[in-house]
């Protein structure tokens, strides 16, 4: 059916026994329980006891002693005798091992740090709420997490504003909990994902789905309804505001399932798929969706080939790198885990997400259709060949390039001496100017011989159109006859002696770049 020319789907039910079911068309529940109902939450419960004995999903027996988050949250039994809904406590767990624990993936929200300082917990209120506290302290999207813990039977939750301390210590708790994150969501026996909350206080379970049916009776008698569909996944999920920041992405990756509570209808994620409230499996068609569901991640990427690993990792590198964050300075971080678990699994080193294995072609980014602006960190040291130097989106411009069809530069390498440091051979420019207002690099005969895109606006300088004063590092050669060189722009840092930075990327012909110094510093 279409209604304006454009593909319409529509849900078909019958009341139970009225007509035979087909067996070829998934079954749908003709209402959908309430945002807070004993049916919802036993679907949920249900969900995770099917889950648990997926092979793909159910959790390994060297995992089931994991090493806990430093805190978390206790919210009580409430099939205790002495159970107290109001009280909840942050625990501690040196002297605990392998308890099950729920995380919450949610969006801060644009909200005042004196406000955040009432429900965040801050050196003078940890001592106090290791001893008990109010569950009415909590914004309401905490409070839904809370009760959703408890329907689940889950004892504990784990909150990022709760679990770390976020002011009064100088950043040293964030700093060392920070470097846990790949385990506290990977380590998670569920997590929950506040879809549909734009920040701490709006609450995710207060809303009740309304959909509007059609009554049909045959010639037979039996009796039909028809609604418009009513689960989409990528307007319910992928386009919320949480899959828009960048510290969701970690999180929803290394889960190894999550129940997404969106203003529609809830789903569950997880190693076999996206399943609705509604009963029905959704297909996706979307590839690169089935590594993301790992919850083994990256065990199924690590069998599909060098080739779909690189893309997967630029992939999650430019939709990485669109996304938001409150602090800028983050962007090295909210990342870290998700790369540190790529590293590993691929055996090689890694550096601000630059992968050793992949290291020419990741070198190979250019800005998107956004302004790149440059961060101004003061705990890391990020290179200027990371585009986590940056705000802003990234690509790569590899994406046309062949493997095989490239000799890449093997004195280009990691500096073993230093993480932020690359080792490379230097060349200049000869015969060439950049022309005014474009990217286009030229001879002294006017004739096209490449491009330059610089990473930032201000080091582009079109009123200087010689080339005689930018160096390269040249990355890879083309096999072709006339050959190109794939290129890095770099210039001294004014720091060091010999030391250089980058500032841009290009291809450009090879009799364009004679070489100039060997092993120099490219921080």
């Amino acid at each position: 059916m279409r209604i304006r020319q454009t593909p319409y789907l529509l849900h078909y039910f019958a009341t139970e026994g009225s007509v035979k079911r087909k067996t070829h068309i998934q079954t749908d529940i003709l209402v959908p329980p309430k945002a807070v109902s004993s049916a919802r939450f036993e679907l949920l419960r249900a969900w995770l006891r099917s889950c648990d004995q997926h092979e793909k999903c159910k959790m390994s027996d060297s995992k089931l002693n994991q090493t806990l988050p430093n805190r978390l949250l206790w919210v009580g039994d409430p099939d205790n005798q002495h159970y107290d809904p109001n009280v909840l406590h942050l625990d501690t767990t040196t002297d605990k091992t392998g308890a099950q624990y729920a995380a919450l993936s949610h969006c801060w929200g644009e909200i005042p740090t004196e406000v955040k300082k009432h429900f965040c917990s801050t050196s003078d209120n940890i001592s106090r709420r290791q001893g008990g506290f109010s569950f009415w302290e909590l914004p309401k999207t905490f409070q839904d997490a809370v009760k959703v813990t408890r329907e689940l039977r889950v004892p504990y939750l784990w909150i990022d504003s709760l679990c770390i301390i976020q002011y009064g210590d100088s950043g040293e708790d964030w700093k060392r909990e920070a470097g846990r994150m790949e385990r506290v969501f990977s380590e998670a026996y569920c997590t929950i994902a506040a879809t549909s909350a734009s920040n701490s206080y709006t609450g995710f379970l207060q809303l009740d789905m309304k959909h509007d049916y059609i009554h049909v009776e045959d010639a037979s008698g039996n009796r039909f309804y028809i609604c418009a569909g009513r689960d989409d996944f990528d307007k319910d999920v992928e386009e919320t505001l949480l899959n828009t920041r960048a510290w969701v992405m970690q999180e929803r990756v290394l889960s190894r399932r999550t129940i997404h509570f969106s203003a529609n209808l809830l789903y569950w994620e997880c190693g076999e798929g996206v399943h609705c409230e509604n009963l029905t499996r959704l297909e996706s068609s979307f590839r690169k969706r089935h590594f993301m569901l790992d919850p083994y991640f990256p065990k199924r990427l690590l069998t599909s080939g060098n080739e779909r690993i690189m893309e997967f990792i630029h992939f999650l590198s430019e939709d990485y790198s669109k996304r938001g964050l409150i602090e800028k300075t983050d962007r090295c971080v909210a990342i870290s885990g998700l790369e540190a678990r790529i590293a590993r699994a691929l055996s090689c080193g890694s550096s601000y997400g630059i992968f050793e294995s992949f290291l020419h072609r990741n070198l190979l980014w250019q800005p998107s259709d956004t302004k790149l602006e440059k961060i101004v960190y003061e705990d890391w040291h990020v290179p200027s060949w990371s585009w986590m130097a940056y705000n802003g989106g990234i690509r790569f411009f590899d994406k046309d390039i062949s493997f095989g069809t490239v000799d890449w530069i093997v004195n280009l390498r990691f500096d073993e001496e230093c993480k932020h440091a690359l080792i490379a051979d230097v060349g200049k420019f000869q015969d060439g100017m950049k022309q005014c207002g474009k990217y286009a690099v030229l001879d002294s005969g006017g004739v096209e011989r490449g491009w330059i895109q610089y990473d930032i606006e201000k080091d582009k300088d079109e009123e200087d159109k010689d080339l005689c004063e930018e160096r390269c590092v040249v990355v890879g050669k083309t096999k072709k006859v006339a050959t190109k060189y794939y290129i890095l722009v770099v210039r001294p840092t004014k720091v060091v002696s010999g030391e250089y930075r980058r500032v841009g990327v290009g291809l450009i012909r090879s009799n364009c770049v004679v070489r100039e110094r060997l092993g120099v510093r490219i921080v």
